[in-house]
Order: structure tokens, then sequence, then C-alpha cells
């Protein structure tokens, strides 16, 4: 599971890195994030940023970059790489997630403190038994911007295949501590850590997984509010 992937890569991300003049970037993945983080992030006037393969758009202000990339681990993970390499060191990600608990409600806030690798882009960063981590500075700065909204902290499960989330995988990630379930997070852990950036997510609850059926609430009011809730708080810390 390692790949072969120690020692030094043949392709480097300083061979991609782009006129980025900031070292704080935002990430999400969807529709909804992107305009509400122009608005948060006082980006609404912000020039176009440099184009970032994987990456639909950009926004670039004076202290910060905002990307809307595509969803799933090995994109995300090209981006950051150029990311880093143009002089980022602090990446935030907003994005939505699957609950594998009644205690995570649609509309409430998690905030990742470890997690579990079924993707396949963090073996090529992290060894196969290491637990992926946020930056712990990082967390705490977001556990406090959101704690009017009670954000949960715990374990996030992270996969290529989200049509293969079994009941069984489900229950046993849950009774682990596992709170939530997306396709990206553990591997932005992975990259960060290798690369020695901060990096640190929110993940607003869109879906129940943790039901007999999937229960999910994508364009409900109800969600908008939430992810727009987050996106306000976490854009204080940012900037």
């Amino acid at each position: 599971m390692e790949f072969y992937s120690r020692g030094r890569g043949i392709i480097r991300p300083e061979a991609t890195a782009i006129d980025l003049p900031v070292e704080k970037a935002v990430i999400c993945f969807t529709e909804g994030f992107y305009p509400r983080l122009v608005k948060c992030l006082g980006l609404s006037d912000a020039r176009r940023a440099p184009h970032i393969s994987a990456c639909h758009r950009g926004r670039l202000g004076k202290e910060v970059a905002l990307y809307k990339s595509e969803v799933g681990a090995p994109a995300v993970a090209m981006a950051m790489e150029v990311m880093i390499a143009s002089g980022v060191r602090r990446i935030l990600m907003l994005g939505l997630a699957g609950s594998l608990t009644p205690s995570c409600p649609v509309g409430s806030a998690v905030i990742p403190t470890w997690g579990i690798r079924e993707e396949g882009t963090s073996y090529h960063y992290l060894k196969p038994g290491v637990c992926p981590k946020p930056s712990p500075g990082f967390v705490r700065e977001l556990r406090t911007a959101l704690s009017d909204i009670e954000p949960r902290l715990g374990g996030v499960w992270s996969t290529d295949a989200p049509y293969r989330e079994t009941v069984g995988k489900v229950d046993e990630y849950a009774r682990r501590g596992v709170l939530a379930v997306d396709m990206e997070t553990t591997a932005m852990m992975a990259v960060a850590t290798h690369r020695k950036a901060e990096f640190a997510a929110v993940l607003t609850i869109s879906d129940l997984v943790h039901g007999p059926e999937w229960d999910p609430a994508f364009g409900t009011k109800r969600l908008n509010r939430a992810r727009d809730a987050v996106c306000e708080r976490a854009a204080q810390v940012v900037l």
C-alpha cells in the first residue's frame, strides 16, 4: 500500500507552481459553498485566481485564495500540492459529509480530529499504519469560532466508493468514534502533513447514512442555513 512512494518524486509540484502571493487558502467542492465564501471572505471584487489543475474556479484576495475543487481525493491532493508549492502554508476545507451517528443530525458541524483512510491518495503520502490528523492549533481556532453552533469533534472516514458505504461498515466505524463520511479529508490531512502545511476542515452534515435507508437533505433550507453559518464563522478564522 505504500506504492514504492519513498524518495524523491520525478514530477515536482514546484514545476507547476503559480503566482499565488498569499499564505492562506480555502477549498470547497459544491456550488452552494463557493458564492457564500466569496462573500464571507470579502472576495466579491477580487480578481480571478490563477488556474490550478482540478479546480473549477477561484478568487484571489490580498490575504487569502479561494478555490472550488473537483470532488475526490486525487483531485484535491493535486490542487493542494500546487498551492503549497506556490507558498500557501495554511489550508481550510469546507465541505459536506454524511452522518454515521444520531448525535450528528443534518445541519450539524463536524471538525475532524483524526481519520480512517479508505481513499487511495493518502497512501502515497503517509505509511499505512499512520492515523491522519489535522493541525491541532487550527482545530482549536475553528472550535472557538464555531462555538455558538456547537461543532462536534471526532473521526472522519474518507472513501473513494460512496456506493459501497455498507451497513456493517457504518456500524463498525461509528462504534470506533467516527462521526462522518466524505471523500477527501484524510487525503488532505496526509498531503498537509507530508508537505508540512497547516490544515483543518469543517464538514456540514448533509445526509444520514446510519439509519435503515439513506436520508439526504441536499438543497433543503435547513442545510443551506447551516452551511452559511459555518462559512461565516470559519471565514473569521482565515481572516
